[in-house]
Protein backbone atom coordinates (compact mmCIF):
# COMPACT_ATOMS: atom_id res chain seq x y z
CA UNK A 1 0.00 0.00 0.00
CA UNK A 2 0.89 3.31 -0.74
CA UNK A 3 0.39 6.13 1.68
CA UNK A 4 -0.86 9.30 0.56
CA UNK A 5 0.59 12.88 1.05
CA UNK A 6 -2.05 14.74 -0.34
CA UNK A 7 -2.00 16.73 3.05
CA UNK A 8 1.51 17.49 3.35
CA UNK A 9 1.06 21.05 1.38
CA UNK A 10 -1.24 22.51 3.97
CA UNK A 11 -0.81 25.02 6.92
CA UNK A 12 0.89 23.34 10.23
CA UNK A 13 -1.86 25.19 12.35
CA UNK A 14 -5.62 25.11 12.04
CA UNK A 15 -7.28 28.69 12.31
CA UNK A 16 -8.78 28.71 15.74
CA UNK A 17 -12.57 29.51 15.85
CA UNK A 18 -13.65 30.81 19.54
CA UNK A 19 -17.28 29.85 19.71
CA UNK A 20 -19.36 30.69 22.19
CA UNK A 21 -20.56 28.36 24.68
CA UNK A 22 -24.41 26.74 24.02
CA UNK A 23 -27.15 25.06 26.41
CA UNK A 24 -28.19 21.68 25.02
CA UNK A 25 -31.58 19.45 26.14
CA UNK A 26 -29.45 15.73 26.12
CA UNK A 27 -31.87 13.00 26.84
CA UNK A 28 -31.27 9.39 26.99
CA UNK A 29 -32.41 5.91 28.41
CA UNK A 30 -31.19 4.37 31.64
CA UNK A 31 -30.55 0.38 31.68
CA UNK A 32 -33.81 0.22 33.51
CA UNK A 33 -34.93 1.61 29.92
CA UNK A 34 -36.37 4.76 31.84
CA UNK A 35 -36.06 8.14 30.19
CA UNK A 36 -34.21 11.17 31.52
CA UNK A 37 -33.55 14.71 30.49
CA UNK A 38 -30.58 16.91 31.01
CA UNK A 39 -29.84 20.37 30.66
CA UNK A 40 -25.60 20.53 29.53
CA UNK A 41 -23.03 23.32 28.86
CA UNK A 42 -22.23 22.46 25.14
CA UNK A 43 -18.00 23.59 25.75
CA UNK A 44 -17.07 22.74 22.44
CA UNK A 45 -19.14 21.91 19.09
CA UNK A 46 -18.37 21.39 15.26
CA UNK A 47 -20.44 19.71 12.37
CA UNK A 48 -19.02 16.47 13.62
CA UNK A 49 -19.83 16.13 17.34
CA UNK A 50 -20.21 17.95 20.29
CA UNK A 51 -17.94 17.98 24.07
CA UNK A 52 -20.14 19.39 27.11
CA UNK A 53 -20.33 19.21 30.75
CA UNK A 54 -23.51 17.69 32.52
CA UNK A 55 -24.99 16.22 35.93
CA UNK A 56 -25.32 12.79 34.89
CA UNK A 57 -22.62 10.21 34.03
CA UNK A 58 -23.59 8.66 30.08
CA UNK A 59 -21.89 5.32 29.17
CA UNK A 60 -19.52 5.05 25.81
CA UNK A 61 -21.23 3.19 23.21
CA UNK A 62 -24.31 5.03 24.35
CA UNK A 63 -26.65 6.86 21.89
CA UNK A 64 -28.10 10.24 23.32
CA UNK A 65 -30.03 13.03 21.56
CA UNK A 66 -29.31 16.94 21.62
CA UNK A 67 -31.48 19.58 20.64
CA UNK A 68 -29.30 22.94 20.65
CA UNK A 69 -29.24 25.83 18.78
CA UNK A 70 -26.15 24.96 17.27
CA UNK A 71 -25.49 27.61 14.25
CA UNK A 72 -26.78 27.02 10.44
CA UNK A 73 -23.39 26.14 8.95
CA UNK A 74 -22.86 23.55 11.01
CA UNK A 75 -25.74 21.79 10.31
CA UNK A 76 -26.20 18.97 8.11
CA UNK A 77 -30.45 19.16 7.73
CA UNK A 78 -32.88 21.65 9.88
CA UNK A 79 -31.42 25.01 8.80
CA UNK A 80 -33.79 27.16 9.13
CA UNK A 81 -35.31 26.23 12.44
CA UNK A 82 -34.43 27.29 15.79
CA UNK A 83 -33.20 24.13 17.65
CA UNK A 84 -31.30 20.85 16.12
CA UNK A 85 -32.39 18.05 17.21
CA UNK A 86 -29.26 15.41 16.62
CA UNK A 87 -28.49 11.70 18.19
CA UNK A 88 -24.84 11.29 18.94
CA UNK A 89 -22.87 8.32 20.20
CA UNK A 90 -21.10 8.69 23.11
CA UNK A 91 -17.36 8.92 22.94
CA UNK A 92 -16.49 8.99 26.34
CA UNK A 93 -17.63 9.81 29.81
CA UNK A 94 -15.34 11.19 32.85
CA UNK A 95 -15.90 12.82 36.09
CA UNK A 96 -14.84 16.49 36.36
CA UNK A 97 -15.25 19.22 38.71
CA UNK A 98 -16.64 22.62 37.25
CA UNK A 99 -16.88 25.73 39.70
CA UNK A 100 -16.80 23.58 43.14
CA UNK A 101 -19.78 21.20 41.24
CA UNK A 102 -19.32 17.80 40.84
CA UNK A 103 -20.45 16.81 36.77
CA UNK A 104 -19.22 14.51 33.98
CA UNK A 105 -17.37 15.55 30.70
CA UNK A 106 -19.48 13.88 28.03
CA UNK A 107 -18.14 14.03 24.45
CA UNK A 108 -20.20 12.79 21.16
CA UNK A 109 -20.21 12.00 17.21
CA UNK A 110 -22.89 13.17 15.61
CA UNK A 111 -24.72 10.60 13.42
CA UNK A 112 -27.85 12.02 12.50
CA UNK A 113 -31.63 13.39 12.64
CA UNK A 114 -33.15 9.50 13.72
CA UNK A 115 -31.75 6.51 15.76
CA UNK A 116 -31.46 3.68 14.42
CA UNK A 117 -34.19 1.17 14.58
CA UNK A 118 -31.95 -1.08 16.38
CA UNK A 119 -31.80 1.63 19.10
CA UNK A 120 -35.79 1.42 19.42
CA UNK A 121 -35.73 -2.32 19.97
CA UNK A 122 -33.36 -2.39 22.37
CA UNK A 123 -32.03 1.22 24.16
CA UNK A 124 -29.44 -0.27 26.35
CA UNK A 125 -27.57 -1.68 23.26
CA UNK A 126 -23.83 -0.35 22.79
CA UNK A 127 -22.49 0.98 19.02
CA UNK A 128 -19.02 2.03 17.52
CA UNK A 129 -18.30 4.28 14.28
CA UNK A 130 -18.27 2.61 11.84
CA UNK A 131 -17.90 4.54 8.77
CA UNK A 132 -19.25 8.18 7.59
CA UNK A 133 -23.27 8.39 6.23
CA UNK A 134 -23.75 10.26 2.27
CA UNK A 135 -24.74 13.73 4.80
CA UNK A 136 -20.67 13.32 6.07
CA UNK A 137 -22.29 12.41 9.88
CA UNK A 138 -20.81 9.11 11.03
CA UNK A 139 -22.67 5.81 10.74
CA UNK A 140 -23.03 3.60 13.78
CA UNK A 141 -22.68 -0.39 14.01
CA UNK A 142 -24.63 -2.11 16.83
CA UNK A 143 -22.10 -4.07 19.18
CA UNK A 144 -22.73 -7.22 20.92
CA UNK A 145 -22.05 -6.27 24.03
CA UNK A 146 -21.00 -3.40 26.08
CA UNK A 147 -18.41 -0.96 24.14
CA UNK A 148 -15.11 -2.10 25.83
CA UNK A 149 -12.80 1.33 26.08
CA UNK A 150 -9.57 -1.09 25.86
CA UNK A 151 -9.98 -3.42 23.16
CA UNK A 152 -6.89 -3.84 21.78
CA UNK A 153 -3.84 -3.77 23.61
CA UNK A 154 -2.10 -0.22 22.95
CA UNK A 155 1.58 0.21 23.12
CA UNK A 156 3.71 3.19 24.21
CA UNK A 157 5.39 3.96 20.86
CA UNK A 158 6.88 7.65 19.72
CA UNK A 159 5.53 7.26 16.18
CA UNK A 160 6.04 10.76 14.00
CA UNK A 161 3.05 11.26 11.76
CA UNK A 162 0.52 13.88 9.58
CA UNK A 163 -2.51 14.29 11.31
CA UNK A 164 -5.19 16.28 8.32
CA UNK A 165 -8.11 17.08 9.72
CA UNK A 166 -10.66 16.22 6.68
CA UNK A 167 -14.81 16.88 5.64
CA UNK A 168 -17.16 14.50 4.78
CA UNK A 169 -15.77 14.05 1.07
CA UNK A 170 -12.39 12.96 2.77
CA UNK A 171 -10.51 16.11 1.60
CA UNK A 172 -7.75 17.89 3.69
CA UNK A 173 -8.81 21.20 5.62
CA UNK A 174 -5.69 21.73 7.73
CA UNK A 175 -2.90 19.36 9.17
CA UNK A 176 -0.22 18.98 11.86
CA UNK A 177 2.87 17.04 12.15
CA UNK A 178 2.11 15.09 15.32
CA UNK A 179 3.62 12.46 17.32
CA UNK A 180 1.79 9.46 19.20
CA UNK A 181 1.72 8.95 22.85
CA UNK A 182 0.37 5.17 22.47
CA UNK A 183 -0.86 2.97 19.97
CA UNK A 184 -3.29 0.08 19.60
CA UNK A 185 -4.85 -1.63 16.10
CA UNK A 186 -7.61 0.39 16.59
CA UNK A 187 -6.56 4.04 17.87
CA UNK A 188 -4.35 6.12 19.32
CA UNK A 189 -3.29 9.31 21.76
CA UNK A 190 -1.32 11.72 19.62
CA UNK A 191 0.23 15.13 20.77
CA UNK A 192 -0.44 17.32 18.18
CA UNK A 193 -1.26 20.95 17.89
CA UNK A 194 -4.30 20.34 15.09
CA UNK A 195 -7.38 22.03 16.38
CA UNK A 196 -10.06 19.66 16.36
CA UNK A 197 -13.11 18.34 18.61
CA UNK A 198 -14.70 15.53 19.90
CA UNK A 199 -16.88 13.94 16.45
CA UNK A 200 -14.35 15.42 14.02
CA UNK A 201 -12.63 13.64 11.39
CA UNK A 202 -9.29 13.19 10.90
CA UNK A 203 -6.60 11.52 8.82
CA UNK A 204 -3.82 9.71 10.46
CA UNK A 205 -0.69 9.68 7.85
CA UNK A 206 2.21 7.61 9.07
CA UNK A 207 5.21 6.76 6.49
CA UNK A 208 7.28 5.12 8.75
CA UNK A 209 4.32 2.36 8.86
CA UNK A 210 3.29 2.47 5.16
CA UNK A 211 -0.32 3.69 6.90
CA UNK A 212 -3.05 5.80 6.24
CA UNK A 213 -6.56 5.35 7.98
CA UNK A 214 -9.64 7.86 8.68
CA UNK A 215 -9.97 8.42 12.35
CA UNK A 216 -12.42 9.60 14.89
CA UNK A 217 -11.41 12.24 17.58
CA UNK A 218 -12.86 10.58 20.85
CA UNK A 219 -11.52 13.23 23.38
CA UNK A 220 -9.56 15.71 23.48
CA UNK A 221 -6.92 16.81 26.61
CA UNK A 222 -4.47 19.08 27.66
CA UNK A 223 -1.54 17.56 30.04
CA UNK A 224 0.22 19.20 33.08
CA UNK A 225 2.88 19.49 30.35
CA UNK A 226 0.28 21.87 28.31
CA UNK A 227 0.29 19.76 25.51
CA UNK A 228 -2.80 18.86 23.46
CA UNK A 229 -3.55 15.22 22.74
CA UNK A 230 -6.15 13.85 20.91
CA UNK A 231 -7.51 10.53 21.82
CA UNK A 232 -8.72 9.22 18.15
CA UNK A 233 -10.43 5.58 17.09
CA UNK A 234 -9.35 4.30 13.46
CA UNK A 235 -12.70 4.02 11.80
CA UNK A 236 -12.01 1.79 8.46
CA UNK A 237 -8.32 0.70 8.95
CA UNK A 238 -6.73 -1.28 11.78
CA UNK A 239 -2.44 0.18 12.42
CA UNK A 240 -0.19 -2.54 11.67
CA UNK A 241 0.97 -3.24 15.51
CA UNK A 242 2.65 -6.50 14.58
CA UNK A 243 5.57 -3.58 12.40
CA UNK A 244 6.02 -1.95 16.11
CA UNK A 245 9.81 -2.00 16.66
CA UNK A 246 9.53 -2.58 20.12
CA UNK A 247 6.35 -3.97 21.96
CA UNK A 248 5.99 -1.92 25.30
CA UNK A 249 2.35 -2.59 26.93
CA UNK A 250 0.71 0.99 27.86
CA UNK A 251 -0.76 0.18 31.78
Amino acid sequence: MSVSTEATDITDERIFITRPPLNAVVKGKDENGESWKEVADVVTYSITGAAFYMPRECKTGQLVSLMLPLPEELRCYDHEKEFYRVWGLVQHSRASVVDDIECFHVGIAFIGKNAPTSYHNDPSRSYRVSGMNEDGLWRVAPLKGEFKTRRDIRYWQAIDLYLALVDSDKQSLAGARSVTENISRSGAAVISKLDADVGDRVKFISEEYDFSGLAVVCNRQTGDDHRRRLHLQFVDAKFPVEKLKRLDPAK
